[in-house]
């Protein structure tokens, strides 16, 4: 058991802990508030949680406030996907948010698993809406290292990639830029800017920057004017959109010879945008939801 101030971390047991967390799961505003569909069965929730955490190695705890014995929420590590980055969700109660009880305990979760040797880091995907499961990540050490698009019925959302390692170290790369030769600089850049939200950071001669946002150190395409032949090029963007509006978007553009959306067989949905000069450009979205 892993205790904080106010609470008891227990190791998880289905049978005893199952009516409580079906509670949760099939509230429909607790759901509504995590971005996520509530469960109508326990059969449901049992499944949910066997999917989620069934093959752990046993890193699920519930959360007790003491004196109380009953669930609240429970924290735990995915099941197992071969990696020693592990992933980690929570689910607290509705009627105890905002008292900072799951901050607490991820807290404490993450620091003791950060101690276990099979274990270099620690991540959560995070709905990028759902603004305080974000703070308790920040609260339990984690950072931002990344986003993925999240499919949910009837919309796409994007998930919060947070990260924590066990020993943390300084990448020695930490960005990589592409470069484009195009012979209408102007044209492509706002071509681009138009199409896939990129952003100009910076233009010189004859050159301009585009990043993902208008923030600093990313990385980013470096779009530039030829000066003679130009080799054609073949880079893969991941966007956290629907595609097929952007390749509706490329035709209407005039670029006729961009190939039609289609999905993958690793879930995303694709479709290459070719420019003028031969440049192939993938762009790889989330496929669409039910």
């Amino acid at each position: 058991m892993l205790e904080t101030s106010r609470l008891d971390l227990v190791k998880f047991e289905l049978e005893r802990d199952l009516p409580a967390l079906h509670a949760m799961f099939s509230d429909p505003e607790w759901a509504r508030g995590g971005y996520m569909t509530p469960t109508t069965t326990e059969s449901e929730s049992r499944e949910r949680l066997e999917r989620e955490f069934g093959d752990n190695g046993g890193w699920t705890w519930v959360l007790r406030v003491r004196p109380e014995t009953t669930a609240v929420g429970v924290i735990a590590v995915f099941s197992d996907q071969g990696s020693s980055i592990r992933g980690l969700s929570w689910y607290l109660q509705r009627d105890r948010w905002g008292a900072g009880l799951m901050s607490e305990a991820a807290r404490t979760v993450v620091d003791h698993l950060l101690e276990q040797p099979s274990i270099t880091g620690v991540e959560a995907w995070i709905d990028s809406r759902n603004v305080r499961s974000l703070a308790v990540a920040r609260y339990a050490g984690l950072d931002l290292v990344g986003r993925l698009p999240r499919t949910l019925p009837g919309e796409i959302a994007q998930s919060v990639v947070m990260g924590r390692a066990a020993k943390p170290t300084d990448p020695t790369t930490f960005g990589i830029m592409p470069v484009l030769e195009v012979r209408d600089l102007a044209a492509t850049a706002r071509l681009l800017c138009e199409l896939l939200g990129l952003q100009i950071r910076f233009e010189l001669d004859g050159l301009v920057h585009l990043g993902f946002t208008e923030w600093n150190g990313q990385s980013g395409l470096e779009v530039r004017r030829a000066a003679g032949a130009i080799s054609p090029a073949t880079i893969t963007f991941d966007v956290g959109v629907l595609v097929d509006p952007l390749y509706d978007a490329a035709l209407a553009a005039g670029l006729v010879e961009s190939t039609a959306p289609e999905d993958t067989s690793w879930y995303r949905r694709t479709f290459t945008l070719a420019l003028p000069e031969g440049h192939r450009l993938t762009i790889s979205g989330p496929v669409r939801g039910s």
